[in-house]
């Protein structure tokens, strides 16, 4: 695998905190790294100066190629093409794709549920590999990335099911010994659900209330929405068969209770103007409730306020209200 790891050559969609520190790693690794981001202050910053990561570890790197359009790459043949942006641009990245040389494998690097099951539908399934990420980080710069916690491992799998998928063991091996641990999985569904049910039972009471993680914890009424939330996912994860165990409730809230006075990426989206992803995460798991026949009106109701709440800023933003 050492003597391939150079040869690997990578795309990777989405430079903000999971796209830029997997980037960073992958090629102080010693692989090939080409970005894409529609932000082009983001683009000359990294052109200039590559990319820092501080916080948990010290590292930089330059990648090969950063533009703002895939019309722009020099290199068109990619072993593996990594989705990094968030869900509402999913649809906009992958039709775009049809512009490389077949063959490539492409990689869901994102929050939610059934994204790969999206891109399964334009690709055939043996080359749709997810990832659940198990760390964070916050730009504090263009070009910097402040990472702030890691809980290892990330788990990657592939829709093909098999346990002995290739595909799966090189690229969790790329991961690791770029010093990103990365577990191969045939479980990757049940661990993208498992991650997905702490963000939606915190993520859109911060984002509706202005509150950190930290403060939404710290309150009764809101402990207790994220508890019934918890509850309400479970269920419907449970008649997916995705079971978690008889104190999965418990340990999460203990969970939840440790993330500090961080900002979750909904808020930053609702505070900035920007679509959330709440579409894959509360609406999926709403979804996919429905589709059972489970009661999910807890997430259906926090879907349609987050939404509510997120084109009124965008509306407030573009002055259209």
């Amino acid at each position: 695998m050492q003597n391939e790891k150079g040869k690997k050559k990578l795309l990777v969609v989405g430079l903000g905190p999971i796209g830029g520190i997997f980037s960073c790693y992958l090629k102080a690794s010693g692989c090939s790294v080409y970005g894409i981001d529609v932000r082009k202050e983001l683009v000359n910053a990294i052109q200039k100066d590559g990319i820092s990561i501080e916080g948990l570890t010290s590292l930089q790197a330059h990648p090969n190629q950063v533009c703002t359009q895939l019309s722009e790459l020099k290199e068109k043949h990619f072993d593996y093409v990594i989705i990094a942006v968030k869900t509402p641009y999913m649809a906009e990245v992958v039709s775009s794709l049809s512009n490389l040389k077949d063959g490539f494998k492409i990689v869901s690097m994102q929050n939610g549920i059934d994204n790969e099951e999206y891109m399964a539908k334009f690709f055939p399934k043996e080359r749709v590999l997810r990832v659940v990420i198990n760390y964070a980080g916050n730009a504090i710069s263009p070009s910097v990335i402040k990472m702030t916690f890691f809980h290892k491992p990330n788990y990657v799998g592939c829709l093909c099911g098999k346990a002995d998928c290739l595909y799966t063991k090189e690229f969790s091996n790329l991961m690791t010994d770029a010093g990103l641990d990365t577990e191969p999985t045939v479980e990757v569904k049940k661990l993208a659900w498992r991650k997905t049910i702490l963000v939606a039972a915190l993520a859109p009471i911060s984002a509706l209330l202005g509150m950190t993680m930290a403060e939404v914890m710290s309150m009764g009424e809101t402990r207790y929405l994220v508890e019934m939330l918890l509850e309400e996912a479970v269920e419907v994860a449970r008649g997916k068969s995705f079971d978690f165990g008889d104190d999965f409730i418990e340990y999460s809230l203990k969970y939840l209770s440790t993330a500090g006075h961080h900002k979750p990426s909904m808020l930053i989206d609702v505070e900035k103007g920007d679509p959330t992803e709440i579409e894959y995460i509360n609406g999926k798991i709403s979804f996919h409730g429905h589709e059972l026949d489970i009661p999910a009106h807890l997430n259906t109701y926090l879907t349609l306020l987050v939404k509510a709440k997120e084109q009124f800023q965008i509306r407030k933003k573009n002055n259209t209200i």
